[in-house]
């Protein structure tokens, strides 16, 4: 029987980035800063962290009919990505993020979103769910695609994770269709506002159908709730952080993957940890490690 592949329904932006001292102050305008262009929006960057660890990951997005549409698709299918689920918008433009990254590896991001809004849920009731093991989808294309494509996956036996950002108050009947959802600490009480900390917020969640729930603490690392209680997962304080950009996308990615080479919910965690430990430490969203750089990270640790 073929192996069932793993599924990013998501975002794909070209991020321009200037790297510079600091984030400038509302009306401040700052000089000397570096700029770069790099592939980005948080479905790709899972794609491509996903793909990393475990080949053949699928992605399904939407592109405007551009030259960044275009180049971007030639660049996943060169990673080895299956693109055939990407949609093409001929009325709207490919997504573009404007970063600014401080010398502290710390970032601002402003996104113009163009064709990841158009993703519909008739493009999710297209996909043949049943050939995939696990489903990834964010909140960068519009909810009703997300919480559509999450029952679906449900439905067709996939395990579905949920990364919650742009964070928003997700709809009561979409939570019991997540298997992991993985908000920050700051998203967690976004998409929970009547909790003050992340462990009410984690078991608001639970109560409401979320079996799993993966709360990443940056250079802390992440702590897991679930049905058994609570675990925290610390990170690598040895790397130095150069761009945080994407780190959070590479965690979920990897731990997508890590669920399919680990074989269980803390070795893909630990794997996920390792993954965005080296991730940080290079610039650019998708500069993610190999599986054999991140095992061999983890015997060091």
């Amino acid at each position: 029987m073929e192996d069932r592949g793993i599924l990013v329904v998501g975002s794909m932006n070209v991020d321009m980035v200037v790297k510079t001292s600091r984030i400038p102050s509302p009306g401040e305008t700052l000089l000397g800063g570096v700029f770069q262009k790099f592939e980005g929006g948080k479905g790709a960057n899972q794609a491509v962290a996903a793909n990393a660890i475990c080949r053949g990951a699928h992605f399904c997005a939407g592109i405007g009919d551009d030259s960044f549409g275009r180049e971007y698709l030639s660049y996943l299918r060169g990673r080895g990505i299956d693109v055939s689920l990407v949609k093409t918008f001929s009325d709207c433009a490919t997504g573009v993020a404007l970063i600014t990254v401080a010398a502290d590896g710390q970032n601002a991001i402003t996104v113009a979103p163009g064709a990841n809004m158009m993703l519909s849920e008739s493009d999710m009731e297209g996909i043949d769910f049943s050939k995939f093991s696990h489903a990834l989808f964010q909140l960068e294309n519009d909810l009703s695609t997300v919480a559509r494509g999450l029952k679906l996956a449900r439905k067709a036996g996939c395990e579905t994770v949920l990364t919650p950002a742009p964070a928003k108050i997700l709809p009561e009947e979409m939570l019991p269709d997540i298997d992991y959802i993985v908000p920050n600490e700051i998203e967690i009480l976004q998409i929970v506002p009547e909790c003050s900390d992340a462990e009410s917020a984690a078991q608001k969640l639970i109560s409401s159908g979320v079996r799993n729930v993966i709360v990443t603490l940056g250079k802390r690392g992440c702590d897991l709730y679930n049905g058994g209680g609570k675990k925290h997962f610390p990170t690598y304080e040895k790397i130095r952080p150069v761009d945080t950009v994407g780190a959070g996308d590479c965690f979920t990615g990897s731990f997508a993957a890590g669920l399919k080479v680990c074989g269980s919910l803390e070795g893909a965690i630990e794997l996920a940890t390792a993954a965005a430990s080296l991730k940080v430490s290079k610039m650019g969203a998708q500069s993610v490690a190999s599986l054999e750089e991140v095992r061999l990270l983890m015997s060091q640790k």
